[in-house]
C-alpha cells in the first residue's frame, strides 16, 4: 500500500509534468481571488456569486488535476472533490424546493384558510405564488421559493394595508427569484427593521411603497420596533 508521502510525491510529479499545469494554476488562482472577494464584499448577491464561482473554479482545477494523475489518486483529493460537487449541487438545486421543507418545518397552513384576499393580491405581483401562515407570536414574514410565510403574531397586529405592504415587500423577492436564486433560498429575506447595507431589502421596500404607499410600510415597520 502506498504511503501518504508517496502519494504526495506522485501528485506533485504528475502535475508538474503535465501540459495542464498552466490551466490548473490559473483555476486555483481564480478560485482564491474569488474567495478573497467573497470575504471582502458586503453586497449579498456579490457574496453568493463569488462563493459559487470559487467553488466551480476549484472543481475545474481538481478535475484537471485528476486527468494528469498517472499513479494512484490521493484519497484526500477525491474526498474534497466529492465535497465540492455535493456542496455546489446543494447550492444550485436545493433552493427551488427549500420552501417545501419550510412548510413542513413550520407546520405552515395556506393563508386562504383565514385571509381570503392574500393569495390573489400576491399573485397579481408574483405569479404562481402562495402565502402561508405559521404559529408564532413573534411578528415576522419571509419569502422562499414560490411561497411567502407570515406568522400569526404579524396577522394579529397588522391591519390590511400594513399586511399588504409586507406581502408586496416579499413578493418583490419572489419576482426577482430568478435573478438571485441561491441568495433568495439560502439566505431568507426577512421583513425586519431596515438596515442600510441590505440593498435588496431597500429595493423591496421601494416596490412595496409603489404598490400600497409609504404610510402602510412605515406603520408596519414601526410596529416591529
Amino acid at each position: 500500500m502506498r504511503s501518504i508521502a508517496d502519494e504526495i510525491i506522485c501528485y506533485a510529479e504528475c502535475v508538474n509534468n503535465s501540459d495542464l499545469l498552466p490551466l490548473i494554476t490559473f483555476l486555483i488562482v481564480v478560485s482564491l481571488l474569488l474567495f478573497a472577494f467573497y470575504l471582502k464584499t458586503k453586497t449579498p448577491i456579490h457574496r453568493v456569486i463569488s462563493f459559487a464561482s470559487a467553488q466551480l473554479s476549484m472543481v475545474g482545477a481538481i478535475a484537471a488535476t485528476f486527468s494528469t494523475m498517472e499513479c494512484s489518486r490521493m484519497l484526500t483529493i477525491e474526498v474534497y472533490l466529492a465535497y465540492v460537487l455535493i456542496s455546489t449541487g446543494v447550492m444550485l438545486f436545493l433552493p427551488g424546493s427549500y420552501y417545501k421543507i419550510l412548510i413542513r418545518r413550520y407546520n405552515a397552513r395556506p393563508i386562504s384558510e383565514i385571509v381570503d384576499w392574500a393569495d390573489d393580491f400576491v399573485n397579481t405581483l408574483a405569479n404562481n405564488s402562495q402565502v402561508y401562515y405559521f404559529d408564532s407570536a413573534i411578528p415576522k414574514a419571509f419569502a422562499s421559493g414560490k411561497a411567502i410565510f407570515v406568522s400569526v403574531g404579524m396577522l394579529e397586529i397588522f391591519d390590511q394595508q400594513e399586511l399588504k405592504a409586507v406581502l408586496a415587500h416579499e413578493a418583490w423577492h419572489l419576482r426577482h427569484n430568478n435573478k438571485t436564486p441561491i441568495l433568495r433560498q439560502l439566505s431568507l429575506m426577512t421583513f425586519t427593521k431596515y438596515r442600510p447595507e441590505q440593498e435588496l431589502e431597500l429595493m423591496a421596500d421601494r416596490f412595496a411603497e409603489e404598490i400600497v404607499g409609504k404610510g402602510p410600510l412605515e406603520s408596519a415597520r414601526a410596529k416591529l420596533i
